[in-house]
């Protein structure tokens, strides 16, 4: 029988952090080929991982890992999905329940640019 074995990073990288409405949150998201947004705790966004290298993969083996920028906005309440006037809708993944992610969330809530 195969063993399994839950190793969490023990480092997460940020390079960028970008503070942005709904709406410009929502368009972007649209043109995108996956075209999800996550939800945690009042917070959509998405991320942007750095391109594959084979130093990357070295830093992963040792739980470590960079993300290259994450986008978000505030927004309160899990909805399946976020329409804009003009239409425009992306699906929104309620990932609460991931407690990297609100790990995530709670560390971004610390942030300066989280009250800009």
């Amino acid at each position: 029988m195969t063993d399994f074995v839950h190793e969490p990073y023990k480092t997460i990288h940020v390079r960028d952090l970008i503070k942005t409405s709904l709406d410009d949150l929502v368009n972007m998201v649209s043109t995108l080929e996956f075209g999800n947004v996550y939800w945690v705790d009042g917070v959509l966004f998405v991320i942007f991982a750095m391109n594959e290298s084979e130093e990357l993969a070295k830093k992963e083996l040792q739980g470590e890992t960079y993300l290259d920028r994450i986008m978000f906005t505030k927004y309160e309440k899990y909805t399946k999905t976020a329409k804009l006037s003009n239409n425009v809708e992306i699906n929104i993944i309620n990932i609460q329940k991931s407690y990297l992610y609100r790990d995530l969330v709670s560390w971004l809530k610390k942030q300066p640019i989280w009250n800009e």
